[in-house]
């Protein structure tokens, strides 16, 4: 803030200094040299900030504008300060000469309640509440509340509060999981059309269609993403899209993201729509669904490419070879076995004679179209991956059969797993990938090939969750010096089977080892240097050895273990910041952890001790007798934890599950 010239010098002042912000607070510079500073010697007094009015008529107000709702007041705010030379300096500034920088900052700093208080100042508060971008830029629309405005007025107020927010909005989400809203997406699309300055539109609905609203979103040219979402609730629902709709997507030549979730496309990807949308760097599809060579050589400055249920067949995996801008490539290969019954009886071309079942043709398809066995490693694109120099992400996944259809029923209904054409190796394609620095394979690999020298040599970040493998082998261990993240969850690692060269990973900083069965964390681990983030959740785990893994770590999860007492390893983890020990039925917390353990973390500003979810025993702090009520040993730690780290954020139950009510989903001691 500004003081005037007469206030200045009656303050007695000639010259004033930058005004330094409190904390938590922000502060707006008006561009003026001329400011106050309250420096840290200035009494409370003179630090308190005091606002009176003035009879002094608004610019607005003149000529038979619109006037305050006050009359012709104006407030101003004045701030009291002292200067270096102990002299108080006076800074005021009237309400009508704020700009509108000013003024939309206030507005973000108050809440949704006051913001419709302050937008009736004036015309002008009004308008630049209407106009902002920072509390209007970005829009959700809950389908919920729109059917309960709908039906508690008329629809015309909706029409009208988003009108006149148009101008502000740059992106919309339309959140509609339960409710079809066609209709309405297709009339929020046309008045969007109206300002054309829409950046973002994201549809997640529950129609069957949405034809008509494509058909709006042509107006939409300004639109540089572009999402519709269509969860499937139950076998046979979800979105069903003609591909011929989607060629009304032409007009939208500045399209950057592409995203269509749905359940299926029929007929083939039209060429001609990909051709338009030439600034296109990231498509997603998630859907059954044919992928032509014509469309992926349309797709040439491509980023990012996600195909979920999208079938390619060769010639459209030998025309990837062009998308030589991409950098990110996941897919989803199509497990279902679609197998002909005969009388009760499997076919054997499916099932031996011995009862085992046999895997697909090694060229990966049995039949056609949908009907297709075929196991993920046969996908025709790993053999020209290597052609990709630029691919540094690979994420590959395998959809497996839903109960509700789509893959094999056995009597009485169950669904049978395809491990047959999940399991197995890595195909060599993916290994000569030069530049790849995360790969994420969560199939059910049973081995992994021996890594040769210059094989994934940039590779940083490696996931194998749901993995069968007893471990890496060790020329993983040995060559992949670089890497900084591995993700093991599931793997059958009973007794901590990991090869003695797994402590050659000594650059390892996130290390997840979820649900491996184990009973001792095994000694590899204990010695790797560099590790900030582990998670040993839902083991066997009775207590923690000590060790160099603890000396740098700063997210520790020991969730769903056989704790009974914090591990006193942990008096190394001195650099822990978030500590997950929730789910330990036995666990129980004394005052001597608080002081001995807790208290040597400085930066500790989370402890989880959440409880056991309900019907399944109580964990720390919670009263076995009630479920509800606190001991007193309870409340002697919580108090000791409040004075010792009063800064400490402590999160003791988990959400309730729907429709019970959580009491202390967290809770911080003060």
């Amino acid at each position: 803030m500004v003081a005037s010239e007469p206030e200045r010098a009656e303050a007695g002042t000639a010259q004033s200094e930058p005004c330094e912000a409190t904390p938590g607070r922000q502060q707006h510079d008006t561009g003026h040299a001329a400011s106050c500073k309250v420096t840290p010697e200035a009494s409370s007094e003179a630090q308190l900030a005091v606002v009176r009015c003035r009879k002094h008529p608004h610019p607005a107000t003149v000529g038979g504008g619109a006037r305050h709702r006050g009359g012709t007041h104006s407030c101003q705010a004045l701030a009291l300060g002292r200067s270096d030379k102990g002299v108080t300096t006076l800074c005021a500034i009237a309400i009508h000469e704020l700009d509108e920088n000013a003024i939309e900052l206030i507005f973000t700093f108050l809440p949704v309640e006051d913001r419709r208080s302050a937008a009736a100042v004036c015309r002008l508060w009004r308008r630049v509440h209407n106009s902002s971008t920072k509390l209007w830029g970005s829009v959700l629309l809950s389908g919920e509340r729109i059917m309960q405005a709908a039906a508690s007025s008329s629809a015309g107020a909706i029409v009208s509060w988003l009108g006149a927010r148009l101008e502000a909005m740059r992106s919309v989400r339309l959140w509609s999981p339960y409710l079809p809203l066609e209709a309405f997406a297709t009339g929020l699309a046309q008045l969007l059309s109206r300002e054309n300055r829409l950046q973002s539109f994201s549809y997640v609905c529950t129609d069957g269609s949405v034809s008509r609203l494509l058909g709006e979103l042509q107006g939409l040219t300004s639109l540089q993403l572009l999402d519709i979402l269509s969860p499937a609730f139950a076998p046979g629902q979800g979105l069903v899209m003609r591909a011929r709709e989607l060629a009304l997507l032409k007009p939208l030549s500045n399209l950057l993201s592409l995203q269509l979730h749905a359940r299926e496309i029929r007929g083939s990807l039209p060429p001609a729509l990909f051709r338009c949308l030439h600034r296109l760097q990231h498509l997603a599809i998630s859907a059954k669904c044919r992928l032509p060579a014509a469309v992926v050589r349309q797709l040439a400055g491509l980023q990012s490419l996600e195909l979920h249920g999208a079938s390619m067949d060769q010639a459209a995996a030998e025309a990837a070879a062009c998308l030589q801008q991409l950098t990110r490539l996941a897919i989803s290969v199509n497990s279902h076995h679609h197998l002909q019954q005969d009388g009760g009886q499997r076919d054997a071309a499916a099932v031996g004679s011995d009862g085992s079942r046999r895997r697909g043709s090694s060229g990966g398809s049995k039949g056609s179209g949908s009907d297709a066995v075929q196991c993920w490693q046969d996908h025709a694109i790993w053999g020209h991956l290597p052609q990709l120099a630029r691919l540094q992400q690979l994420w590959v996944g395998a959809e497996l059969p839903c109960g509700g259809g789509g893959g094999d029923e056995m009597q009485g209904g169950a669904t049978l797993l395809p491990y047959d054409v999940l399991e197995g190796g890595v195909p060599d394609g993916i290994m000569d990938c030069a530049a790849l620095t995360h790969l994420v394979l969560p199939v059910a690999l049973t081995a992994l090939p021996e890594l040769v020298p210059g094989q994934l040599a940039q590779l940083a970040s490696l996931d194998l969750t749901h993995s069968i493998l007893e471990g890496l082998p060790a020329s993983w261990c040995r060559q992949l010096a670089q890497l900084r993240s591995l993700v093991l969850n599931g793997a059958p690692l009973a007794g901590g089977q990991l090869p003695p060269d797994f402590a050659a990973l000594r650059g390892l900083q996130h290390l997840e080892l979820r649900a491996c069965r184990l009973t001792a964390l095994p000694a590899c681990v204990a010695r790797l240097p560099a590790l900030t983030h582990l998670d040993l959740g839902l083991n066997r785990l009775p207590d923690l050895p000590a060790g160099p893994y603890l000396r740098c770590m700063r997210h520790l999860v020991l969730r769903g273990n056989e704790l009974q007492a914090l591990p006193a390893a942990l008096a190394q983890a001195e650099q822990l910041e978030c500590l997950d020990v929730g789910e330990n039925e036995d666990l129980v917390l004394q005052v001597s952890d608080v002081d001995g353990l807790l208290a040597k973390m400085p930066n500790l500003g989370l402890l989880v001790i959440s409880r056991q979810p309900a019907g399944h025993g109580f964990g720390p702090y919670i009263s076995t007798d009630s479920g509800a009520a606190w001991d007193v040993q309870s409340v002697g730690v919580l108090m000791q934890l409040a004075r010792v780290m009063p800064h400490l954020s402590v999160q003791l139950q988990r959400e309730a599950p729907p429709g019970q009510h959580s009491s202390t989903a967290g809770s911080q001691p003060s």
